[in-house]
């Protein structure tokens, strides 16, 4: 997954910030620079002017939404179909925003908008400059934050844990309340990076089989979604606190070696948790479907109350 910081207006994300909206259109005045690799899930944190340090004129990071797809259309089109969730109260309010940011100070033909949903609001600016990373401050889009620190997200949330998110705009919405988001969105991406670095044991054609049968659970069942790009785990939150599911497709005689892997993974997941912030009474369930019956013998070697595997005809998906 990737995450990416986008310069925005600090006034606009106020006002969607007092109006608790938890589902945003963020547009842009034109296409602009494309995207190379930001898809569904991942997040957009908005870098925003009007934080500007004295010092060194570095903007800060207020929030961030999920990125759920884009879309394009007229100035009219744009605010028919969203109307303030564009971040201003009036038509005229959202024209003067548009011809503000406009290089030739007229309405474009179209407006391209990245819809964001589970926005969530910090109580103070985060500054990139404390986990070393550097930015111009003529930057006119956005930037990869990953890219050259693959931690660098999970620096962010962690950072905003401490100052706190923002207690108004849970208050005043109907959505979840973005504490909970938040709380999701940390265990989450401090899951996938440690998990980044751990080895792949399957083929391409095991991969090809697992993916397929997860895929089709994603179909069946209500808001599992892919941990990350690899799309090797299934992950989903509930009241208790998260589940990870996992297949795993294998000739009989890898059979142990692929599920000890597997448990090793759960392992590290369940360590992990103990030192999540604000994970504390939740539990994990780890499941993983694998296509042999598994033995006796093998069942006394894995045992552990979070850490299930269920027989499951892979090729009958």
């Amino acid at each position: 997954m990737s995450s990416i910081a986008y310069i925005t207006d600090k006034n606009m994300i106020e006002f969607h910030r007092l109006n608790g909206n938890s589902t945003i259109s963020f547009w842009r005045p034109s296409a602009g620079k494309r995207f190379t690799d930001f898809n569904h899930g991942d997040l957009l944190f908005f870098l925003a002017k009007g934080t500007e340090l004295k010092q060194t004129g570095e903007k800060g990071i207020i929030g961030y939404g999920r990125f759920q797809h884009s879309v394009q259309h007229s100035f009219r089109q744009m605010w028919n179909l969203y109307g303030n969730l564009n971040g201003y109260e009036t038509t005229e309010d959202f024209k003067e925003a548009i011809l503000r940011v406009s290089k030739t100070k007229t309405l474009p033909t179209s407006l391209s908008s990245l819809i964001l949903n589970e926005i969530v609001f910090f109580q103070a600016p985060v500054y990139l400059s404390e986990f070393g990373m550097r930015i111009s401050n003529n930057l006119e889009s956005f930037i990869y934050l990953d890219k050259d620190n693959p931690q660098m997200t999970v620096n962010i949330l962690l950072k905003a844990n401490e100052i706190g998110v923002d207690a108004w705009s849970s208050a005043v919405s109907s959505y979840a309340p973005s504490s909970s988001v938040f709380d999701d969105d940390l265990s989450r991406h401090i899951i996938q990076y440690r998990l980044s670095n751990i080895p792949n044991l399957s083929t391409e054609k095991e991969l090809k089989k697992q993916s397929k049968y997860l895929m089709d659970l994603i179909k069946k069942e209500d808001n599992y979604q892919w941990l990350d790009e690899r799309k090797q785990e299934l992950i989903r939150f509930n009241l208790k606190g998260l589940e990870i599911v996992t297949a795993v497709s294998v000739n009989k005689h890898n059979l142990i070696e692929r599920l000890i892997y597997e448990f090793g993974k759960y392992n590290l997941i369940h360590k992990l948790t103990k030192d999540i912030p604000n994970f504390n009474q939740k539990t994990l369930q780890y499941t993983t479907y694998v296509e042999h019956e598994v033995s006796d013998d093998l069942k006394k070697i894995i045992v552990c109350d979070g850490f299930d595997y269920k027989y499951i005809n892979l090729d009958q998906i």
